[in-house]
């Protein structure tokens, strides 16, 4: 990475301050400095942790960029089409707390 200018860099974009704060707080309990940037709403104040028009992005120095992009593959959700599989018939979701149904013929 020579050549590299930056210090910090942009691993990860949100739509919404909270999505970021989760991210950023994910890499800072595994050990990765990071901060959020672009979460400056103005008339909303402090503390807000809604949509942003503008997004909000999670930096990390440039050097642990490998390792917060690994760590933030496990935050993405899971393929949609597992989820249907998990459905039962009648369209809740199984659990595996749930006791077996049984047919009523």
């Amino acid at each position: 990475m020579a050549g590299r200018t930056d210090p910090w860099v942009v691993v990860a974009e949100y739509g919404a301050v909270l999505e970021a704060d989760f991210a950023c707080a994910t890499l800072q309990e595994a050990g990765i400095p990071a901060r959020v940037t672009g979460a400056h709403l103005g008339i909303f104040g402090a503390g807000y942790q809604g949509p942003s028009m503008y997004g909000a992005r999670v930096m990390v120095p440039w050097h642990r960029e490998d390792d917060a992009r690994h760590v933030l593959e496990g935050l993405q959700p899971d393929d949609p089409d597992d989820a249907q599989d998990d459905e039962t018939e009648d369209g809740d979701e199984a659990r595996d707390d749930d006791p077996p149904r049984e047919d009523p013929a």
